[in-house]
């Protein structure tokens, strides 16, 4: 088989539709399943996804009966997917593009001289706008850089060099991570690499897995010439509250596992002081519905993590 498709849905009513009615339409040819992970869904996406499998014998539905976090669940479709080439894709994102032999082809034409591990591609939100999912790895300068605004500053590359949004996302680049949102890779270099750490619930999994794979020789590769839209985090920004506690905790746990738990105190500190900017400066702006949710992740991330 030659793919593998993983779609890991939490509650993704009115998104995972599109998303399922994507995938049905790639390219003639080609052989493929859909595997997708329900993580205990309450609002009637699980119901469409059955109905889908049922329609249809490419689509396969592993249902768990709580929330068991992307990377676990991710790994599941994984270790049941018979396919050459693995893409995880968000519910929330939609294939545009048909034609998924470019990416293949494109792994092939690379995997000649060097050992090719996660491949993105051109993502775009719905208004059609770049998305910037080719990445630079955390580090502490470029967490400062996030948490103060500073990437905003145009014309000076190392200010913006984590979303690397001095680039225009036009040409095909060695990159050090791309989001998980679509995230290509020849199921080789994804065991290789032990799949995704289970110790990040949400958030992070694919920057560690990438730097996984980078610290064992694979490169990775932004591929503009095939085209996805995300509605990027349209299903966990129904609580910002709670995704930006979530990104606070794996941010802070990514750190901890690559550089050690100094580096994770500051990451944290720089994190938090960022949320309490963000927070004032959208009070003074009279824009509290952002301040509110600010102001809410601080609560849930001291509640749950106790400092």
């Amino acid at each position: 088989m030659d793919l593998s498709i993983i779609v890991v849905n939490y509650n993704g009513e009115g998104y995972i539709q599109q998303c399922t009615d994507s995938i049905k339409r790639l390219g003639w040819g080609l052989s493929w399943e859909a595997i997708i992970v329900d993580n205990g869904s309450t609002d009637g996406s699980l119901e469409h996804i059955r109905a889908f499998e049922g329609s249809r014998g490419s689509f396969k539905v592993i249902e768990n009966e709580k929330n068991m976090g992307f990377a676990y669940a991710a790994n599941m479709g994984a270790d049941r997917a018979r396919g050459r080439f693995l893409l995880f894709l968000n519910p929330d994102t939609r294939i545009v593009d048909t034609n998924i032999f470019k990416l293949m082809d494109f792994y092939y034409q690379k995997a000649r001289n060097m050992k090719v591990g996660a491949i993105g591609v051109k993502l775009t939100y719905p208004d059609g706008s770049l998305q910037h999912n080719a990445r630079s790895f955390p580090t502490l300068a470029r967490q400062f850089y996030e948490s103060y605004f500073l990437y905003r500053v145009k014309g000076i590359h190392f200010l913006s060099s984590y979303f690397l949004s001095w680039w225009d996302h036009g040409s095909i680049r060695r990159v050090d991570w791309l989001s998980g949102a679509f995230l290509f890779m020849h199921r080789d270099a994804f065991f290789d690499a032990g799949g995704f750490d289970q110790r990040y619930f949400m958030y992070s999994e694919d920057a560690d897995l990438c730097l996984t794979l980078s610290g064992m020789g694979y490169h990775n590769f932004y591929f503009p010439f095939f085209t996805a839209r995300h509605a990027d985090g349209a299903i966990a920004s129904r609580d910002m509250g709670t995704r930006l506690s979530q990104v606070w905790a794996s941010r802070t746990a990514y750190f901890n596992k690559h550089f050690g738990r100094f580096h994770a105190k500051v990451a944290s500190l720089l994190y938090f002081l960022g949320m309490v900017n963000r927070m004032m400066l959208y009070a003074a702006a009279g824009k509290k519905d952002k301040a509110s949710y600010h102001l809410g992740a601080l609560r849930k991330y001291f509640k749950r993590h106790g400092r």
